[in-house]
């Protein structure tokens, strides 16, 4: 663990350079833990122009390091979001200056403004993961994909422990993230990053969502490692590890249908537009709609609430597969019933301007998937409901 160099650390940095790193560092913080000290920002001198700044709940920790002029190296601890909430008063263009004090923490001025900090000594501030070896180099905006594309279907049960994250999985094959609630399953693969030595691990939602926001603001590649315990990644300058989650995740391949011998394709835009509507009128608890499958090519969503009113709205669709011809065009050929956001959250996660939904019954799970694959293949899984 790194020590304090000394008590009279002094450095300054632009509001705007401290702010966009006080922004990611934020998510890190757990502001319901009983360790008064993981409140705090860890900032330590790494030269005469540059600070490393950490946040960590134990479970996550990013470091980030951003220019600066320092003219007393040393380490201190300032409360994380007191400084947020103060520099985002700031004016972006001016300096602030720290200046370590005594017993713990930092005197901050700007122009006019001075601010006294109280933290506790540096010494108190835990330590940190070590990294590991063998980095598989991935794409930063692959993995923001891949993130995009699953992290809505983890599960909010607390109770779920496995199911609290994303399975990662790489090998000479694939990059894979799986994500699943018990109710839907999203899919993310991308078939163009491999591995000789297969990676199999358990991330966390909350790591996943910081790794997400840095990837969409960095260019070059991400490096990726795991160890034992930990999986670690370097993205720029700045390095993002996790503990791993433990358990026994499901076997997400027996999840995909293999009998689905009927589809429809529809305008991704159109299809999401017109469920956010009719989802208006849809039950608040069990946000439950039907979609009336029909063989005249029209799609019709119905959400009904027993207390306020109905919605009904058509939409144009193209049917494929094993379909019958009735004497009127009209008929149904599935009544099926959903709960309407995770259809919406599936087709926001297709990037095309088509997607297909399979299925088989009004029993049987559906997949919706884009109807032209991309480099990045992404594929839904939803369970139906009874209505």
């Amino acid at each position: 663990m790194a020590k304090r160099a000394t008590k009279g650390m002094r450095f300054k940095i632009k509001v705007q350079t401290l702010l966009g790193q006080l922004a990611l560092m934020s998510g890190i913080e757990d502001r319901r833990t009983s360790i008064p000290v993981l409140h705090n920002l860890s900032i330590v001198s790494q030269a005469r122009n540059t600070i490393k700044l950490t946040a960590t709940d134990l479970d996550v920790t990013l470091t980030c390091q951003a220019e600066a002029d320092i003219t007393e190296p040393g380490s201190i601890l300032v409360p994380l979001k007191k400084l947020l909430d103060i520099t985002r008063t700031l004016p972006k263009i001016a300096d602030i200056t720290f200046q370590a004090l005594e017993q713990g923490g930092a005197q901050v001025t700007c122009e006019r403004a001075s601010f006294k900090l109280v933290a506790p000594e540096f010494e108190s501030f835990p330590e940190l993961p070590k990294s590991c070896e063998g980095a598989i180099q991935i794409p930063a905006s692959t993995v923001a994909s891949m993130i995009t594309s699953t992290i809505f279907a983890i599960t909010d049960e607390a109770s779920r422990y496995t199911l609290s994250g994303a399975k990662v999985e790489i090998d000479q094959q694939s990059l894979r993230m799986v994500t699943t609630d018990g109710h839907r399953l999203a899919k993310s693969e991308d078939k163009t990053t491999t591995a000789q030595n297969p990676i199999e691990v358990l991330i966390p939602e909350k790591a996943l969502a910081a790794l997400g926001r840095l990837c969409a603001a960095h260019d070059g590649p991400v490096t990726f490692a795991a160890d034992e315990n930990h999986a670690h990644f370097n993205v720029g300058s700045s390095v993002l590890t996790a503990r791993l989650l433990y358990g026994q995740f499901p076997d997400y391949k027996m999840v995909f249908p293999k009998d689905n011998t009927r589809s429809f394709t529809a305008d991704v835009a159109l299809f999401r537009d017109t469920l956010r509507r009719v989802s208006l009128m849809a039950d608040e608890r069990s946000h439950s709609v039907r979609l009336d499958v029909k063989n005249n090519g029209t799609l019709t969503i119905i959400a009904t609430n027993s207390e306020g009113g109905q919605a009904v709205e058509d939409l144009p669709i193209t049917l494929q597969g094993d379909t019958t011809t009735p004497s009127d065009p009209g008929d149904v050929a599935l009544s099926i019933g959903f709960n309407g956001t995770f259809v919406l959250e599936a087709l926001a996660s297709i990037n095309a301007d088509q997607a297909t939904m399979t299925f088989k019954d009004a029993n049987s799970q559906v997949m919706i998937i884009p109807t032209i694959p991309s480099t990045i293949e992404v594929a839904n899984v939803v369970m139906p409901m009874r209505i």
